[in-house]
């Protein structure tokens, strides 16, 4: 059953990300110990700062959607038996000599970019060394991430989604091992040998499946006349365009939240990181496992059944991505004290946090479904159309930045971010549907309705335990989220909602000892 296998590719890809997103805390906490808060990992985060920027401007997302779209053809209309294979070995030649060449220009110019980057360093030679060095060590990264981001698309196409998910574990494992085995021997750089390690590891670890179903990567010289290869390309414009533009909004957000009172930049950062979390479990992997069946419902011209894997996976993100918005906004308080109430992040700051954190939740679910809507589009080959909307969404966010922080001061950054993400996904669903011909919304009658009772019910046992909230005890609060869970988890099937038919499957699944 499609719906079975779309949400436990999703369950798959949000497990990958939870397990990467509890590694990295563990490899910030061993930095934090090894370094402190010293010179030296100032200069280190500066210098990963740089090839990261290109990373997610260039390999990460861009790289790995658009190569789903068009590796899919391949397979729905194959006109020759090599021809997946040709696409892989001019994708992976096209891409190796293009960011290859970006790494050695990072590598020269590495002293000047350091030099415009670090203008608080220009005093301290020792420091600006370093920063130079490690930004030379880590700028072959790149290349690194952009063959998993290839392998990522590759196999995603492919229907593998487990081996992709777990890979960016080994990142930050191999930070982890670097910092545990050499430090003895490299000092301070073996935070930039870490980097290159776990890049390494991310990309060898993702081989074997590409190798279990027959293929390989392979070098060739003319690259550039694979039709697929350009079309990739003709795809990834646009695409870096709107991860830059969301780059921009970032920064446009920090520089309005440090005009506000002391310790405003730090608490929207830390409440976003908390909302990191359910968008990428749930969000985020539900994209990523939605875009292989839309583009092969699309190559094969069955657009009926890329409208119900569509509404299918619109229907996911609301199930479980609106107890996650109801959640953040009745307990912020204590969700953020029982994370990060400790040392020098005292009562003051949880409570800017908890408050930047309540005006974030609401946009929240806006969030999850562009990522999904603007999958959606990529499966239809058009880029440019969330390119254009996501421009107005960030010239909207900039102009409700400086208007609400008048009344709100700092928290009116977050609710502009989420008045932001309404527009984005109104303005998404509009151009869609005048896209995509008989688009229908089977999203009302029975189910809504089943829905709002859902969500009412779930919402008044967070109000009722809020009220119950003496203290913020790790083992309290523990208590509070599996009640909760089990609470939302048990009211599908009293309320006979579809859903508790595709969780019984995956239930039944995985007592048969089946994956996917």
């Amino acid at each position: 059953m499609q719906n079975n296998k779309l949400f436990k590719n999703t369950l798959t890809v949000g497990f990958g990300t939870l397990i990467s997103r509890i590694s990295g805390l563990l490899r910030e906490i061993l930095i934090s110990s090894f370094f402190g808060a010293t010179w030296i990992t100032d200069a280190f985060l500066l210098a990963y700062t740089i090839p990261n920027l290109l990373r997610r401007l260039f390999a990460e997302g861009a790289l790995s959607t658009s190569v789903v779209p068009v590796f899919s053809e391949y397979f729905i209309s194959p006109s020759g038996k090599d021809r997946p294979q040709s696409f892989i070995s001019a994708a992976f030649s096209g891409f190796t000599c293009i960011v290859g060449f970006v790494c050695l220009i990072g590598v020269f110019l590495a002293p000047r970019i350091v030099n415009l980057a670090a203008l608080g360093f220009q005093d301290d030679p020792e420091k600006l060394l370093f920063t130079v060095r490690s930004t030379q060590i880590m700028f072959p990264f790149l290349l690194l991430i952009s063959w998993s981001a290839l392998l990522m698309g590759f196999l995603n196409t492919l229907h593998v989604f487990s081996w992709p998910a777990i890979a960016p574990f080994f990142f930050n494992l191999g930070t982890i091992v670097s910092l545990l085995s050499l430090r003895k021997f490299f000092g301070p750089y073996t935070l930039a040998l870490g980097v290159i390690i776990g890049g390494l590891w991310q990309f060898l670890f993702q081989l074997p499946p590409l190798w279990q179903r027959g293929f390989t990567l392979q070098v060739i010289f003319r690259f550039w006349e694979n039709e697929g290869f350009r079309r990739v390309l003709q795809l990834m414009l646009p695409v870096t365009f709107s991860l830059a533009v969301s780059q921009l909004n970032t920064l446009v957000d920090r520089i309005v939240a440090s005009l506000c009172r002391e310790g405003a930049v730090s608490a929207l950062y830390f409440s976003d990181r908390l909302m990191e979390f359910p968008l990428g479990i749930f969000g985020v992997a539900l994209s990523i496992a939605v875009l292989p069946p839309l583009s092969q419902s699309m190559w094969a011209g069955d657009m009926e059944e890329w409208q119900r894997t569509f509404w299918q996976g619109m229907r996911w993100v609301l199930f479980f991505v609106l107890p996650a918005v109801v959640f953040l906004m009745i307990f912020p308080l204590p969700l953020v004290t029982l994370v990060y109430r400790r040392g020098m992040f005292g009562a003051s700051a949880a409570e800017m946090t908890a408050e930047a954190l309540f005006w974030y939740a609401p946009g929240l679910v806006f969030f999850a479904l562009n990522h999904l809507i603007t999958r959606a589009f990529y499966s239809l080959h058009d880029t440019r159309t969330p390119v254009k909307v996501s421009l107005s969404a960030v010239l909207l966010n900039i102009g409700l930045d400086l208007w609400l922080v008048r009344f709100l001061d700092f928290s009116g950054v977050a609710l502009a971010t989420s008045f932001a993400a309404f527009f984005q996904f109104v303005f998404l669903m509009r151009f869609l549907r005048r896209k995509v011909q008989n688009f229908s919304f089977p999203l009302l009658g029975k189910w809504l309705f089943k829905g709002i009772v859902h969500m009412g019910i779930f919402t008044g046992c967070c109000v009722y335990l809020q009220s119950m909230v003496l203290d913020t005890s790790p083992l309290r609060f523990g208590y509070i989220l599996c009640l909760l869970g089990t609470v939302y988890l048990v009211l599908p099937f009293i309320l006979k909602m579809d859903e508790r038919k595709v969780l019984l499957a995956i239930l039944r699944d995985f007592q048969r000892g089946g994956g996917s």
